[in-house]
């Protein structure tokens, strides 16, 4: 009868390593279906301004971060991020982070759509994140329109009387 167990034991391991990874990438596929990937780099890579983030690309000048940049936030890897548009021209993906009310602009290439543990050995979800969902659809970035995603009026249009 000990003979027997050990075999369906290791079975059942085996199995269990086999099929555990198929069900983990299913979750993380589901995720990068909506849109959520995980930050690769860190350091400033995340700006408010389009500009910044495709200067940031083209290579810094001798100014520092500060005088060349007047919003940037950070990115850790592990980070999981909403991404909201992209501009495939320049490289660029829009972003939504948790715990950033404005919505900001990386290079693509800084984001993964495989998951980044973070630095305490985890993979971050969108739950853990607090990132608010798009919930309406997101106009083309090349057209002038502002996304309907966004959660309430941007501070440079001010109405005029």
């Amino acid at each position: 009868m000990t003979r027997l167990k050990i075999p369906i034991l290791t079975s059942a391991v085996l199995l269990m390593v086999g099929i555990l990874p198929a069900i983990m990438a299913a979750d993380y596929s589901h995720w990068v279906a909506k849109g959520y990937r995980w930050s690769s780099v860190s350091g400033l890579h995340a700006y408010i301004s389009k500009d910044d983030a495709k200067n940031e690309r083209s290579g810094r000048e001798r100014k520092s971060v500060s005088e060349a940049i007047r919003y940037a936030y950070y990115l850790r890897p592990g980070k999981v991020v909403l991404v909201i548009g992209t501009d495939t021209a320049n490289g660029l993906s829009q972003i939504r982070m948790g715990g950033i009310a404005s919505d900001l602009w990386t290079a693509t290439k800084n984001l993964s759509t495989q998951p980044v543990k973070n630095s305490v050995g985890r993979i971050e979800t969108p739950e853990m994140a607090g990132i608010l969902p798009i919930t309406s659809a997101t106009p083309a970035l090349g057209s002038n329109a502002r996304s309907a995603a966004t959660l309430g009026p941007s501070p440079s249009s001010k109405s005029s009387k």
